[in-house]
């Protein structure tokens, strides 16, 4: 993942929900088909607080068969003992490859009677890993061994005006603190994403743009109501309810975004919600599949 963070190629990620349930092997059926198309697999840690199988678990279990992978981990569920036990463990096992986010408060999942935790914010995170990588905990007690991880961070790109300035400042800290990667928000209006981009790229930081494959209008508007940082103008919502083949037209919109995202960012994160399936396609007909 590194090196092609370093390298000139246009990276492509597939975020891929973790599955509700313990069929490893169904898990991985839907994957097959991106196996050696995509960059990497990126698996969110109890997204939406739902209940699902642990990121790093799900990470572990497609790392062994073949697959380049990025896991979770968050703020909002575990203690800071926790978390640094759960990097750890993930570094046994070969994981390099890590998002750190704030993560979802359990009042809007399935378990709203669960306790948030959020012992340790995104800046202690962030502080963790930069001190594992000197071989230190967060205390300062040594570690049997540095472990040096891969390390991107969520970042909002429909921002405007103020909020948009300090979101730059944001990321130009969170730069400092070592953060390789930023993964940003579905944005399908793509004079917004140029706007994000022109403080974005000056701090040197591959953006690695989201995109979800939306499967309807209904979708679509859904999303723009109850998802933050996510914006689908209207003409995109318009196109997905007339057209009288609603999969085609999702693909067509798809790849319409790619092409601007292409233009201005240094990959893509296909955030598929179960059309995986869908991910060459789009790629083919962007005319990046093997870029």
């Amino acid at each position: 993942m590194r090196k092609k963070l370093r390298g000139d190629g246009f990276l492509k990620v597939v975020e891929v929900l973790p599955p509700k349930g313990a069929r490893g092997e169904a898990f991985e059926e839907r994957l097959i088909p991106l196996k050696g198309l995509v960059d990497a697999v990126y698996i969110p840690h109890l997204p939406g607080a739902v209940m699902r199988a642990g990121s790093a678990f799900c990470a572990h279990f497609l790392h062994v068969r073949g697959y380049e992978v990025i896991f979770e981990v968050n703020c909002a569920h575990s203690n800071r003992l926790a978390i640094q036990a759960e990097l750890l463990g993930a570094g046994l096992l070969g994981l390099k490859n890590v998002v750190l986010s704030e993560g979802d408060d359990p009042k809007w999942g399935d378990h709203p009677e669960a306790k948030a935790v959020f012992d340790i914010n995104l800046k202690q995170l962030l502080e963790i890993v930069k001190a594992f990588r000197e071989g230190k905990d967060l205390v300062g007690g040594d570690l049997e061994g540095a472990l040096d991880l891969c390390v991107g961070v969520k970042v909002d790109a429909s921002l405007q005006g103020d909020g948009l300035k300090r979101e730059w400042e944001r990321m130009e800290e969170m730069a400092h603190l070592g953060v390789e990667f930023f993964l940003s928000s579905s944005v399908y209006d793509l004079e917004q994403l140029e706007r994000f981009m022109e403080g974005a790229s000056k701090i040197g930081v591959p953006v690695i743009a989201g995109l979800i494959v939306l499967k309807s209008a209904g979708m679509a508007r859904y999303i723009n109501k109850h998802v933050p940082g996510v914006m689908i103008p209207e003409g995109v919502i318009e196109k997905l309810l007339r057209s009288p083949d609603k999969e085609l037209a999702s693909i067509e919109v798809a790849v319409e975004a790619l092409k601007g995202i292409r233009r201005v960012c240094q990959g893509v994160n296909f955030i598929t919600i179960g059309w995986e399936d869908k991910v060459s396609q789009i790629l083919k007909e962007a005319d990046i599949l093997w870029q």
